[in-house]
């Protein structure tokens, strides 16, 4: 006589009933969600409301969307929430009224095959990480064809390259153009000591490597960052840009 089945054997035997396991039933990989994950990993956070502005910008059939330029917060939450089952994704509404934000797990950097550290932001990186992400974002509509590299890829690099140095300055981007050309992008939100604004700007200005240094920053700042620049040689004063955080170019 046969033995009977363990409670357990015949529990999945009667659940096995009920479901049927389907090829490819599971979470599945998208190119826009692989260059969503790329992106929120890059930039270290993407706000929800980025989030749904990424997803408009990659999506391949942008005529379908409802409103343009932005994807519903309800096919939004669709499309991630297979991941966040997946654990690739981490989410918190830091204050009251605002929006929350995305950042990725180790897995989830793993998924995007991008070679960075873990990275859980704080409130006050917020505001920063959040209006560089908007810079992210104007550029990706107006240049499309030209490459940005974060500031998160830019240190990972310098980390390696430059044990044991003094290291440069890092901007908070580097946008390649498709000549060659290597612009620094800043983003100023907030008046710092004339010194430290020296400081930066010079360090900005001895990097050969930048054909271009763009500021984005807003009016009140916008003084101060080009009185720092005024003490540079012509030459180098010449290779500053300034633009408002919305992308309108300052008078020079």
């Amino acid at each position: 006589m046969e033995d009977s089945p363990h409670p357990y054997e015949e529990f999945a035997l009667s659940m096995s009933k009920h479901r049927r396991l389907y090829p490819n039933s599971g979470a599945q990989l998208t190119p826009r969600l692989e260059k969503l994950l790329q992106i929120i990993g890059q930039q270290g956070i993407l706000r929800f409301d980025q989030v749904q502005r990424w997803l408009a910008l990659l999506s391949p059939e942008p005529d379908k969307m409802k409103q343009p330029g932005i994807l519903s917060a309800e096919r939004t939450r669709k499309i991630l929430r297979p991941w966040f089952d997946e654990e690739l994704f981490l989410y918190k509404m830091f204050y009251t009224g605002q929006k929350g934000v995305l950042w990725l797990t180790t897995k989830g950097l793993k998924y995007a095959k991008l070679n960075l550290r873990f990275y859980e932001p704080t409130p006050a990186s917020l505001q920063h990480l959040s209006a560089v992400n908007e810079i992210r974002l104007l550029i990706a509509t107006r240049r499309p064809q030209e490459t940005w590299r974060s500031e998160r890829e830019l240190r990972a690099e310098q980390n390696v390259r430059l044990k044991g140095s003094t290291p440069p300055h890092v901007p908070d981007a580097e946008l390649l153009s498709t000549n060659g050309n290597v612009r620094a992008i800043e983003v100023e939100l907030t008046a710092k000591s004339e010194k430290r604004v020296e400081e930066i700007v010079f360090d900005l200005a001895g990097n050969t490597r930048y054909s271009t240094i763009w500021y984005f920053l807003p009016a009140h700042v916008f003084p101060v960052v080009k009185k720092a620049v005024g003490k540079l040689p012509s030459e180098h004063r010449k290779r500053f840009v300034y633009y408002s955080l919305e992308g309108e170019l300052y008078g020079q």
